[in-house]
């Protein structure tokens, strides 16, 4: 990705470290801009065996959207 901020280059080190945990299972880390936790802007960092392309990382993310969202209706 294009890691620029500090807290970028941390999180990316961070998902990096859990995909080698996993043995190379794509990582994306999301967090969200907070003012008050000193986060600029929403920030999305990703680690994997091989680099994801940006059409890996949408789908990793659309995955989770629509396992959170199956789980949230379960329970339902």
């Amino acid at each position: 990705m294009h890691e620029t901020d500090p807290l970028e280059l941390d999180l990316q080190q961070e998902a990096a470290r859990i995909s080698r945990q996993l043995h190379g299972a794509p990582v994306v880390i999301v967090v969200g801009g907070d003012k008050d936790a000193d986060v600029p802007r929403t920030i999305t960092v990703s680690a994997a065996k091989t680099p994801l392309r940006l059409r890996d990382l949408l789908g990793v993310l659309q995955a989770a959207i629509q396992t959170e969202s199956w789980k949230h209706f379960r329970n339902w």
